[in-house]
Formats: structure tokens, sequence, C-alpha cells
């Protein structure tokens, strides 16, 4: 178990993403990187997601959840985002042939053993998603939901839960890549993604 400290995890962080390396002054070298990606901690974050992508414990997280759930799907968007995602579908039928639809999601960092669990709730009409909403105080109806996707992550990746107290924590000046440019990234961005309810 990590020791889960506020300068700790900053620190760690840091490991993955360079300092001071602003879009305005990126240009690109004759391979086609910017700066920012000739660093080292950028060589750490690639490598993290190399290993991340021949996960064996990952295949058996989705194997085991489709043994509990209903419906389920790996949400992952490779080198994109800091984060391997999985969701479990919730459908509640409404008048008129809407749905109203909870995703009880886990993001599961590729860069240290931590996981968050979250939720995300839309009314889709007509093939269309609208309202969307990003919890994490879940609805009563799908806490059992969380707290066995929250059993597996913990029992098959070994990994803690991040204290959400530390998600807000900013990583002053560190250049992380899916987080936009007119704001600093929390420790939330860092680890997993700057937007959790894109799953699919």
């Amino acid at each position: 178990m990590m020791d889960l400290t506020e300068a700790g995890l900053v620190q760690l962080a840091r490991r993955f993403y360079p300092t001071d390396y602003p879009v305005t002054k990126d240009e690109y070298d004759s391979e086609g990187l910017l700066p920012f990606q000739r660093t080292p901690e950028h060589a750490r974050y690639l490598e993290a997601w190399d290993k991340a992508m021949v996960w064996p414990e990952w295949k058996t997280l989705i194997q085991e959840m489709h043994s509990k759930f209903d419906a389920i799907a790996d949400s992952t968007q490779p080198w994109v985002t800091a984060c391997r995602k999985c969701c479990v579908y919730v459908d509640r039928p409404l008048p008129n042939g809407a749905l109203h639809v909870t995703r009880v999601a886990a993001a599961v960092s590729v860069l240290a053993p931590l996981y968050v669990t979250y939720c995300t709730t839309s009314i889709i009409v007509d093939r269309q998603e609208f309202d969307t909403c990003l919890l994490f105080d879940f609805p009563d109806e799908v806490k059992p939901h969380a707290a066995t996707l929250s059993a597996l992550v913990e029992r098959i990746l070994g990994y803690q839960a991040l204290p959400l107290q530390f998600a807000q924590v900013q990583v002053l000046r560190a250049r992380v890549p899916h987080v936009r440019t007119d704001r600093e990234p929390t420790l939330l961005d860092a680890f997993f993604d700057s937007m959790l309810e894109s799953l699919f």
C-alpha cells in the first residue's frame, strides 16, 4: 500500500509530466516530436502505457466484470489519458421511449497503483445523449454496483483508491497533454483523465 500524502502524490505525478513547456513555444523537431515529448518524464509516461496495454490483470478484471454485471464496457483511450477505464451500465426506462442511463465507472491509473470510482448519469432520447452529469457520490440504486466494482479493482489489481480530498490538488506548471492549457492540472487529471465522463 502506498503512503498517500499530498506532497508525495504531487512528486509522483511530476515523474511523468515535465514542467515549464508552454504550448505557445511548441515546435516540432525533425522526428515530429514536440519539446515536452523529448523529456525523460514523457518517456516514462509512454513506458507506463506500454506496460498497461499488455496488462494481464486488466483482462482478468474485465472477465470478472462480465460475470458480475449485465452490461459493461472497457472505455480505455490508450495513450490519450493516464488511465484505463471500465464501466457498468444501469438503464432505467423513461416515458416516451427515453432512457435514464447510469454508468458506474472505475478509472485505473497507468502511472501509479491508484484508482477512482465515480458515475455518470444521462438521458438518452432517439440515440442522443442529454444532461450528462459526473458524480463521485453514488445514487442509492447503484451503490452496490460501485462497491462491487471497487472490490474487484482492489482484489484483482491490488490498487487503492485515490483519496478524493487530494483530487483537486494542482500539479503546478506540469505539461499534462490531455488538460486544457488555460488551467493548471490537478492530481485527478495527472493520474487519470480531465474528462472522466468520456465513457462508451
